[in-house]
């Protein structure tokens, strides 16, 4: 098959390589660099350097191209070519780091060993920048005390390496040694702080990321714009509306607001802490650099405040100025819907999602729905959509139907939600609770009362709050 070639390859046949071209040589490999994320483009350029013979003359276009092909999105054909360009390639450090980089993009881990052991034999090991790629790679596919073993190897450890161990470990959950690591570190920099505190968020250590945050600010490193994506779930977490207020203050000092990133982020955080005003001015300020998820945020956002019709006002703004939803930006206008009683707009909205947009919906879809209906208090018709589901149904969304029933004093439905819950899970006397709610409410207290015992009989626990909160939706 003849492939076409980008135009600034386009030729009427290739010229015979000579030794005296080597200005064309620089131009394929600066091509080749150029377009190492189009795989169409990139194979091209790879067929025009073999044409030319270029890799008979110099290791430079084999190293070119295996760091295009490691760094690209097919990090199997830097290993393919790493294998047959051993010869060319024998005694060339960067050409082992980027198989390894391979490797890691991969979460190959198997490769990375055979890869070390062939670095030990070449007598590479103590090489910063090889081992600093294996200590990667190692981290990557989670192999953790390989990697401890060959950072601890290491005579010599420059930023790159323990900034490597550091993102790695607390990125795997392991942020004790991750903080010990950072500690020992002789000097650390933005990303050996953000590294760490994104560790922290992801472990659900709020409290500890955003002191670490303080002491970066203290001891006078500036966050870049990804420290402020890896703090902010921290700060909406524990609900600092002044923190966020002086992030989003330093993000305009610093410009960061004009990443779109940082902008959605900072709507996120504003309707999580309460402050949907400050997410809506966000959203205006964005202007021409909103996309879909600045959109699905501030509808998410509008959701979570029980605005409703503000909510549908905006989907229906986002659909004229031409940006398509996805299954989470229906979710929170379905969502929306719900909290505001609008059932047959919501209704709308998802046959939209399923018939106009070709959105399979999940069972969070669903559990949306019925939640609408049952808050409308239309139990059958929620028990019926539930019944014929076309996916598994979880235990949230037949919770979702017996709070309902509470709210209604329903309780056939409500039994047979009951049912339904204990044959997917037996633990729990929360759902036995909000049973014997309905009962009480509808004056069969004897029945309430067996609903009581029954929880004692099952053994089952009874968490503080589960049945208030069935009780409230």
């Amino acid at each position: 098959m003849v492939l076409s070639l980008p135009r600034l390859l386009v030729q009427r046949s290739p010229p015979p390589f000579r030794p005296g071209a080597s200005p064309h040589r620089r131009s394929l490999i600066a091509l080749l660099l150029r377009h190492q994320d189009r795989r169409r483009q990139f194979l091209q350029i790879h067929a025009q350097l073999v044409a030319h013979q270029v890799f008979d003359q110099s290791p430079a276009p084999w190293r070119a191209l295996l760091k295009a092909y490691s760094h690209g999105p097919s990090p199997q054909e830097a290993l393919h070519l790493f294998r047959h360009a051993r010869r060319h390639l024998a005694d060339d450090t960067f050409a082992f780091a980027f198989a390894l980089k391979a490797c890691a993009g991969l979460g190959w881990p198997r490769a990375g060993a055979q890869l070390h052991g062939l670095v030990i034999r070449k007598g590479f090991e103590f090489h910063a920048y090889v081992h600093t790629s294996l200590v990667n790679a190692y981290v990557v596919c989670r192999r953790l005390v390989e990697a401890r073993m060959a950072f601890d190897e290491m005579p010599m450890k420059n930023a790159v390496t323990w900034n490597a161990m550091i993102t790695g470990f607390a990125g795997w959950g392991e942020v004790e040694y991750a903080r010990i690591l950072f500690e020992r570190m002789p000097c650390r920099n933005v990303v050996s702080w953000t590294g760490l505190i994104d560790g922290y968020t992801r472990a659900c250590l709020y409290a500890e990321a955003v002191a670490l945050f303080c002491r970066m600010m203290a001891g006078g490193i500036s966050p870049s714009e990804i420290t402020v994506l890896a703090i902010i779930p921290a700060v909406f977490n524990l609900g600092g509306i002044l923190m966020g207020e002086m992030l989003h203050c330093y993000c305009e000092k610093k410009g960061f607001v004009s990443d779109v990133r940082v902008g959605n982020s900072l709507i996120d955080l504003y309707a999580r802490i309460g402050s949907v005003q400050n997410s809506v001015k966000v959203f205006n300020e964005m202007l021409n650099r909103r996309n879909l998820v600045s959109w699905t945020s501030i509808i998410s956002g509008f959701a979570m405040h029980g605005l409703s019709i503000e909510a549908v006002e905006l989907f229906a703004e986002m659909r004229r100025a031409g940006i398509r939803p996805n299954r989470i930006t229906f979710l929170s206008v379905i969502n929306a819907c719900s909290h505001g009683g609008l059932v047959e707009q919501g209704l709308a909205f998802f046959k939209s999602m399923v018939y106009e947009y070709n959105i399979n919906p999940d069972v969070k879809h669903f559990g949306c729905i019925i939640d609408m209906l049952g808050r409308a208090g239309r139990l059958r018709e929620a028990e019926q959509i539930i019944e014929g589901l076309p996916v598994e149904v979880n235990i949230v969304v037949w919770r979702i139907l017996l709070g309902c029933c509470s709210k209604y004093g329903e309780v056939e439905i409500g039994q047979r939600a009951i049912k339904k819950i204990l044959n997917l899970e037996r633990e729990s006397g929360g759902d036995f609770a909000v049973l014997s709610n309905i009962l009480n409410e509808i004056g069969w207290f004897s029945d309430a009362e067996q609903a009581r015992k029954l929880v004692d009989e099952r053994k089952t626990v009874k968490l503080p709050g589960l049945a208030l909160v069935g009780e409230i939706r």
